[in-house]
């Protein structure tokens, strides 16, 4: 048995589809694009040419400069078809700007003739940029410009004052001609913030004494890293001091230090005639010797502060306040004790004994301290210094950056003023990156851009219109069968044999045999038993040729091998032929089938009409007689020994009523009647069955075939349909093979291959 074909449809459109299509539907195209061609041809004739001028421009650059820009930017067209630069000149040829400039310079009255209405400006733009065309040319950069126009002068003209305000147009757009006053203003705005930012950065530097941040710091630390290293040494001589001092204090007591010291003092020279109280105790002789340390200390840092700092550092103010402090200190102790002014080398040299020596020592030791209470005060200005540069040096910094912003927009500005003025003095006639290739030529006669498209148009919408029709009939409202390519490709069902269309030749009759024994079918009555039983001695003739025959008898060989591969061997074999739609030529396949069969050797068959309401006129008009099924049973019975008559048998299995026309023949009949099918002695018992539909018989009865043709008509099978006729039959458990009929070539043999 057949199993289910549960493939999907295949839908992929392939070349033979479409010549298929083409040629099928080739007088229908061929028909529209002729209407098309003669409907464009009338156009072409009565439609009047326009006199068109043509223009050609280079655009080497474009030199793109705004009123705010620091330099201006050249753009060079690429060779990409959508080119922007070449594109926005375009733009600028077709605005309604550069259109309205043009209609002026020409002439409103010029470009509309009385028949299109009043004279106004905007009238003529809107006829200038309907009859004007700007194509890029085959060169990247080459723009081609066309005008049409009714009168013959007239494209010449109005394209040459085109090209002279397109020059002007372009200027304005890309030069920023019109930015001068603008930008001078902007430029005296500048000047005038950045003078008043340079005379505030010079008042604060001239006021704080820095002119550098950098430089100020580095100052200062390096001078506190060297009043730190001057700190660290004072306190290790203090260090030094006190241990001398300790040392000298357990070699001599204070009060023979005190007496030597007052003796030596009491005979200097300008100790005579002074008194012994007179003489300065030892701790003013340590506190004078110590002034005269600091003093020289203080000396020596005001050189260094003075090579490193301005006058008026806060620094230098100090060490100078300190040095004053210390002096004046010092000359209030000569006035007390002038003798110290006589001493005073002495004393910072140093005596000659120890008592002398310890007392310069403790001088020392108070000069060390004081040393370092200077140095400590020196560090802690010097902090208050770094804070009060970083103040100010914030402030300088960025008032310095403000400067150096708007320096630099004066600057820029300047520049764009350079520029403008620049572009007052440009000839819009002789633009260095746009030249004319080709002044407008001589107008030639020319249909205009929308009477060409409607030529065209027409001239191909025939074409396009019969291939469109063609595919959308074929594709989507046509849904026949039509080729054997969509049942085995496609729908993927088994195709057992294709029978073209004959034409005319397929309404001949089939005579099955010339045997003259056996009456006519044309008759009004059924050949009764009696009548058939008497077998005839006359060999039967050579049949005559019909066009169904070799379609049948390759029909019959391909179910032999069927049946042999399948190993049917049982006798009789059962095979229906049906169709899906009435005309289909299932009878006479059948018909022809049961001949094809008949002629092999030894091979008896039967042909069972169970279609035809009239089988008297069964497309066996010959000589076969038309038997009733009982009777066709009976008379080649397995007992019955006597030799009957020819190999081929005809009958019909639906009886008359009482009140006229035929009983319908059902599946339970047939059922009941199978056993007496199976023991008679036929070879092949044929049945003609009625079309498939969702009330037909032949879907019950289909089950039990041995083999099953389903008949396709070429010009009346739906695919959905036959995808439902072909599954029922498969639920049916039936064995089934497709026979398309009636199918045509629409494709001349060269192409496809045919004999």
């Amino acid at each position: 048995m057949q199993p289910s074909n549960t493939s999907p449809e295949k839908k992929s459109l392939q070349m033979d589809d479409i010549l298929y299509i083409l040629f099928r539907h080739k007088w229908m195209i061929l028909i529209l694009s002729l209407l098309g061609f003669i409907a464009a041809g009338t156009v072409y004739l009565k439609q009047r040419p326009l006199y068109q001028s043509e223009a050609k421009l280079l655009v080497r650059y474009v030199l793109q400069r705004g009123s705010l820009e620091p330099y201006e930017t050249q753009k060079s067209p690429s060779e990409k078809a959508t080119d922007p630069v070449i594109n926005t000149e375009i733009e600028i040829l077709t605005s309604a700007d550069l259109a309205m400039d043009v209609a002026k310079a020409v002439g409103p009255e010029k470009l509309l003739s009385e028949s299109e209405g009043a004279a106004t400006t905007t009238a003529a733009a809107g006829k200038l940029l309907q009859q004007l065309s700007v194509l890029p040319g085959r060169s990247a950069n080459v723009l081609h410009l066309y005008y049409g126009d009714k009168e013959r002068e007239l494209p010449q003209f109005v394209l040459s004052n085109l090209v002279e305000c397109y020059f002007t147009k372009h200027l304005d757009i890309h030069r920023s001609a019109a930015a001068f006053d603008d930008v001078a203003q902007q430029a005296k705005e500048a000047k005038s913030r950045l003078q008043d930012t340079e005379n505030e950065l010079n008042q604060l530097r001239a006021e704080s004494g820095i002119m550098s941040l950098a430089d100020a710091t580095a100052a200062l630390t390096s001078q506190r890293s060297k009043t730190e290293e001057e700190l660290l040494s004072a306190r290790a001589e203090l260090a030094e001091q006190k241990a001398s001092i300790g040392e000298l204090g357990e070699n001599a007591g204070e009060e023979s230090v005190e007496h030597a010291l007052n003796s030596t003092i009491g005979n200097s020279p300008r100790g005579n005639g002074r008194r012994a109280n007179d003489d300065p105790p030892p701790q003013a002789i340590t506190e004078y010797r110590s002034l005269i340390e600091i003093i020289g200390f203080l000396q020596k840092r005001d050189l260094e502060l003075r090579v490193k700092f301005k006058p008026g550092n806060r620094l230098i103010l100090l060490n100078r306040q300190q040095l004053d402090t210390n002096d004046a200190k010092r000359r209030a102790l000569e006035k007390i004790y002038p003798v110290l002014i006589a001493k005073a080398e002495s004393l910072v040299n140093g005596g000659q004994d120890a008592e002398g020596n310890w007392i310069l020592k403790k001088a020392g030791l108070a000069a060390g301290e004081a040393k370092i209470a200077v140095l400590n005060e020196h560090l802690n200005e010097i902090g208050r210094q770094f804070s009060s540069q970083y103040a100010l040096g914030a402030r300088i910094e960025s008032i310095q950056r403000k400067r150096d912003i708007e320096e630099a927009e004066y600057r820029t500005i300047d520049t764009n003023l350079k520029n403008a003025r620049l572009d007052l003095t440009l000839d819009p006639s002789r633009m260095p990156n746009i030249t004319i290739v080709q002044q407008p030529s001589e107008p030639v006669e020319k249909f205009d851009t929308l009477t060409q498209k409607i030529i065209f148009g027409l001239a191909g919408s025939g074409v396009f219109l019969g291939l469109g029709l063609a595919f959308v009939i074929e594709l989507l409202l046509d849904r026949r069968i039509k080729r054997p390519i969509e049942i085995q490709s496609r729908l993927q069902l088994p195709l057992m044999l294709t029978i073209p269309y004959l034409g005319g030749r397929a309404q001949d009759r089939l005579r099955i045999s010339e045997d003259q024994d056996f009456p006519l079918l044309n008759g009004n009555h059924m050949l009764d038993l009696a009548a058939a039983s008497t077998p005839s001695t006359k060999a039967p003739a050579a049949s005559s040729e019909h066009f169904i025959l070799p379609y049948a008898e390759t029909l019959r060989d391909r179910i032999n091998f069927n049946f042999l591969v399948n190993n049917n061997i049982h006798k009789p074999k059962f095979v229906a032929v049906t169709g899906l739609s009435a005309g289909a030529g299932a009878s006479i396949i059948a018909a022809g089938l049961a001949k094809a069969f008949s002629e092999i050797e030894d091979t008896k068959v039967l042909l069972v009409d169970l279609s035809s309401s009239n089988p008297e006129h069964n497309p066996i008009t010959g000589e076969v007689p038309l038997l009733s099924l009982a009777g066709a049973l009976e008379l080649n019975g397995k007992n019955n020994s006597e030799k009957t008559a020819g190999n081929l048998h005809y009958a019909s299995a639906l009886a008359r009523r009482d009140k006229g026309g035929l009983k319908t023949f059902t599946p339970i009949q047939l059922y009941n009647l199978m056993p007496h099918l199976e023991a008679s002695a036929y070879d092949y018992i044929i049945f003609d069955m009625p079309a498939i539909h969702e009330t037909s018989r032949t879907l019950a009865m289909a089950g039990m075939m041995d083999k099953v043709l389903l008949v396709l008509d070429a010009d009346n099978t739906c695919r959905d349909a036959l995808t439902w006729g072909y599954s029922e039959l498969v639920k049916g458990k039936a064995d089934v093979s497709c026979i398309f009929n009636k199918t045509r070539n629409y494709s001349p043999s060269w192409l496809v291959g045919g004999n």
